[in-house]
């Protein structure tokens, strides 16, 4: 009975910090700020897709009318379409073209602004969204307050699982941000782009979306928690936000067991890389390997910044 009371206690005291510590990050507009850098990325992102479809159609024509001038082909004959199937100059650009096309598809947008999202700007903005939350109260100088009240263990898990919700809150808002984004451009370019030549593959349905909205929550999650735990662990985010940076944009992938390596082979197999951007192949590891890996180093992670946050005075935080 006194164990269950103390559980009881326990899960009590974690949901009110936890919703604390949303209301705070909801109130300081983490969330917002986080949102907004999404949005205008994914803004630019978007437009940069319509001018690379743009340019691909218009290399497509202008390569055909020097093969139809100057070589006699056919446009049948020039993509592989006529008697000699190896003879086919114009076969990898009209196939180019045709996929830049349909990255202008709204749900194929949106998934291909997501792949971004979760290979190249997610794990930054994450980052620095946990290494920010998390040090709010080094920041505040309310460490020992909130201990005194809360206790060191609802606190700390507290603050991951905060992080956690926030992470699939900003994705889910990414997705229906990318949708808005990529549906407006879609209806404002209509017709600007000349496709009558052109094998231009369907929009992806919706649910087709949902393994890359599962993999972006995943990486955000990895990177956001190890933004908490680099950024408690050094007391402030501003000590490790430019290394970061600098590592994660400047620093190759070191061996196939670099965690971005084995975020990349989690990731990799679900994502459609049509028309939009597409990241290199990671090094090979088995999928259940680099799972388990990531685990590991996710729950050592937290244990090694939960015992040596224990350990420290509340009084000298």
């Amino acid at each position: 009975m006194m164990t269950e009371t103390v559980s009881k206690r326990s899960i009590c005291a974690i949901g009110r910090t936890l919703r604390g510590d949303l209301r705070y990050q909801g109130v300081s507009r983490h969330i917002l700020y986080a949102a907004t850098c999404f949005a205008a990325v994914m803004s630019a992102f978007a437009l940069g897709a319509y001018a690379s479809a743009r340019a691909a159609v218009d290399s497509l024509h202008q390569e055909w009318q020097f093969l139809h001038e100057d070589g006699g082909y056919t446009f049948q004959r020039a993509i592989g379409k006529g008697p000699d199937a190896t003879d086919a100059p114009l076969k990898e650009t009209w196939e180019a073209a045709g996929q830049a096309v349909a990255g202008l598809h709204p749900v194929q947008g949106a998934v291909n602004l997501l792949q971004v999202l979760c290979f190249v700007i997610g794990p930054i903005v994450f980052f620095t969204y946990g290494a920010v939350a998390a040090t709010r109260d080094s920041h505040y100088k309310t460490v020992k307050f909130r201990v005194v009240r809360e206790g060191r263990r609802p606190l700390f898990v507290a603050r991951a699982a905060s992080l956690v919700t926030a992470v699939a809150v900003l994705t889910v808002t990414a997705l229906l941000f990318a949708l808005a984004i990529t549906t407006t451009v879609h209806l404002a370019v209509s017709g600007r782009i000349d496709t009558r030549f052109l094998r231009v593959p369907q929009d992806m349905s919706l649910p087709d979306a949902l393994p890359t909205l599962t993999m972006t929550v995943a990486t955000g999650v990895f990177f956001a928690l190890l933004g908490m735990c680099t950024a408690v662990l050094f007391r402030r985010p501003l000590y490790v936000l430019p290394v970061f940076v600098a590592g994660f944009f400047l620093v190759p992938i070191l061996t196939r067991f670099d965690p971005r390596n084995l975020l990349m082979v989690l990731a990799y197999p679900h994502m459609e890389f049509i028309g939009g951007f597409d990241p290199p192949a990671p090094r090979p590891v088995h999928a259940l390997l680099a799972a388990l890996l990531l685990l590991a180093g996710v729950a050592g992670m937290l244990a090694v910044t939960y015992a040596v946050q224990s350990r420290r005075s509340a009084y000298t935080t």
